[in-house]
């Protein structure tokens, strides 16, 4: 066991795993249904169960008796997104950058090595992201996740020894592939999906350093891929990287 482990509260863990259980896709849970995915039996789970929804983590209906999140987690989530003054920061410049260029534009970091959006601006119709912020996706395929990665080498390298899912056939699933993709990225300053994520969809992401000069974020736009048959690619790299390099001043990087 890891001296760490020594410190580990299994109460503590085991309320966590259970608020884990629900995703986007499975918003309810009946009491036996947790026990099962946890591995456990009811009467042992109940307790845990009880003590989130007394606190607020959990709702359960009255009539179905099943347990969904409760108000306190959409609290404290926004506490967190209140904090995040990129986001304030960089509202202003997404919203022109997406008018600007007819496209939408978005602001993400990296969160348990994948992609996480923190804002979208739309100015183009989307079905690829319908509601975007808090949503994770994969790295390697979108032109954020390459920003991320390319500035992010310790994570890259642990992207690159795990499997890397084919999204499209565009997408890069071969690590050498992409390591030279990111250090292209790396030394060009933006990053391009070629519908990579999203058939029909191309994407151009710049790096967001803070005052310190380290890339915390990265901004992007999306649009149509037909439109580069008659609108230069390299236009929309030219408005996304002065869109970084706004928002990177703003967060008092001198040198953007």
């Amino acid at each position: 066991m890891e001296e760490k482990e020594r410190y580990l509260n299994t109460s503590l863990a085991k309320a966590l795993s259970v608020l884990d259980l629900f995703t986007e896709k499975v918003q309810d849970f009946s009491l036996t249904e947790i026990a099962r995915e946890l591995g456990v039996l009811p009467g042992s789970v109940y307790p845990i169960v009880f003590t989130l929804q007394k606190f607020g983590y959990l709702d359960r209906d009255p009539v179905t008796k099943r347990y969904r999140l409760g108000m306190k987690v959409l609290e404290k989530a926004n506490v967190i997104l209140s904090t995040l003054d990129m986001r304030a920061l960089a509202k202003p410049v997404l919203k022109r950058l997406a008018r600007e260029l007819q496209a939408n534009a978005h602001l993400a970091i990296l969160y348990e090595d994948q992609v996480m959006y923190l804002d979208r601006e739309e100015e183009a119709p989307s079905s690829v992201l319908p509601s975007v912020i808090g949503r994770r996706v994969p790295g390697h395929c979108t032109a954020l996740g390459k920003v991320l990665l390319a500035y992010n080498p310790e994570v890259a390298e642990r992207v690159m020894t795990k499997d890397l899912p084919a999204l499209t056939p565009n997408t890069i699933t071969d690590p050498k592939e992409l390591r030279r993709e990111l250090e292209a990225v790396a030394g060009q300053g933006y990053a391009v999906d070629r519908e990579e994520f999203h058939l029909g969809t191309v994407c151009v992401a710049a790096p967001v350093r803070n005052y310190r000069g380290h890339v915390v974020a990265a901004l992007s736009a999306s649009l149509a891929s037909h439109r580069l048959e008659r609108e230069p690619l390299q236009g929309f790299i030219d408005a996304v990287q002065e869109a970084s390099r706004e928002v990177c001043r703003a967060l008092g990087n001198k040198a953007s």
